[in-house]
């Protein structure tokens, strides 16, 4: 093991949990692990509990809106440990709306735990975009500073990270997750969307893509989660959540092509798609366009730069050890798909 890391001891999770965006993709695999192994969950979404959890009699389903506080507060009474995953996710989009859902919630999660008088372990799941444009240009360990943002997915999630350190100063215990490209079986970015494009032929790579993706399975990040959480000491601590197995996009792309019979991904020269990104998005702004345009620079950056997000703190502190591997999660992602199209 590095000098520079110690192991944590890894204790048991302390109940009842609080999840935030509970019926998110990465919210539900978390909130059905933690039913597995018999951990009491409140679950917090905007949207009422799904009918295949109705019946679980560990889990209590709160419907309410993250951006008001006292719905946060109510539903955090109690609770021992939170995992904060609401967020607004994606490339696109009003940066009112992702400040007020992202960062605003945020601030109410951090501020109940703060004021429900429990000392809640609260882990914050951010991401890799918080690098900004460091993701291609060498190592992104987490001492790394934050770097240039491409909109406002990555501002906010930078804005959720500052505050996440300002409560740190305030004595909550919180602790950050930064997941790297998160695929898997109802995946609508690296999964659903991206299989829309391929049968479309639209160019799905960037410069070729013959470079590391930073693809991580949802359920490695979820054991990364519960990992971070159980973990003793580890306040104000930030984890990176990826794999060590090198995927490129190419890869996984030409994967996917063949999952669903779409043809051979084509691909854009990088100057190309810089320019033409920059432009859409100016344009759509311009013109008031509300809808995502076909690329933009947030997206750019991740599709079109080599990864290397570095696993060594995540690996030597908490003992991680993928539970899923690349060939079984892109099993799953077929089995998902072909159940789909039935």
């Amino acid at each position: 093991m590095s000098k520079m890391f110690k192991k944590a001891r890894l204790t048991k999770l302390k109940s009842p949990v609080f999840v935030t965006g509970a019926a998110g993709f990465i919210g539900r695999r978390l909130v059905n692990y933690l039913l597995e192994i018999d951990v009491e969950v409140v679950a917090f979404d905007i949207i009422a509990c799904p009918e295949a959890l109705a019946d679980s009699s560990s889990l209590r389903w709160v419907k309410g809106d993250v951006t008001d506080y006292e719905d946060v507060f109510q539903a955090m009474s109690g609770v021992k440990t939170v995992f904060h995953l609401a967020a607004m996710v994606g490339d696109w989009g009003a940066a009112d709306l992702h400040r007020r859902v992202t960062v605003d919630g945020t601030d109410n999660v951090f501020r109940a735990g703060q004021e429900g008088g429990e000392n809640p372990t609260v882990v914050l799941a951010s991401s890799i975009v918080v690098y900004g444009q460091q993701i291609g240009e060498g190592t992104c360990h987490e001492g790394c500073s934050l770097g240039n943002t491409f909109g406002p997915y990555s501002e906010s999630k930078q804005a959720q990270e500052k505050l996440a350190q300002a409560y740190l100063q305030k004595g909550l215990d919180v602790r950050i997750v930064r997941p790297a490209n998160v695929y898997g079986a109802g995946s609508k970015p690296w999964v659903e969307e991206l299989c829309r494009e391929l049968k479309r032929g639209v160019p799905a790579l960037i410069g070729g893509g013959d470079f590391n993706a930073g693809l991580v399975h949802v359920d490695n990040v979820v054991d990364i989660l519960v990992r971070v959480a159980r973990a003793s000491g580890q306040a104000g601590q930030v984890f990176n959540a990826g794999e060590e197995e090198v995927v490129t996009w190419k890869q996984y792309t030409g994967d996917l092509a063949k999952l669903i019979g779409a043809p051979r991904p084509r691909s854009l020269p990088f100057f190309v798609a810089s320019s033409m990104s920059l432009a859409l998005e100016n344009s759509y702004r311009l013109f008031g366009v509300t809808s995502r345009p076909p690329l933009t620079q947030e997206a750019l950056n991740l599709v079109g730069s080599a990864h290397d997000i570095s696993m060594k703190k995540t690996v030597a502190v908490l003992g991680f050890r993928p539970l899923v591997s690349y060939r079984e999660g892109l099993n799953e992602v077929q089995h998902y798909m072909h159940a789909s199209a039935d």
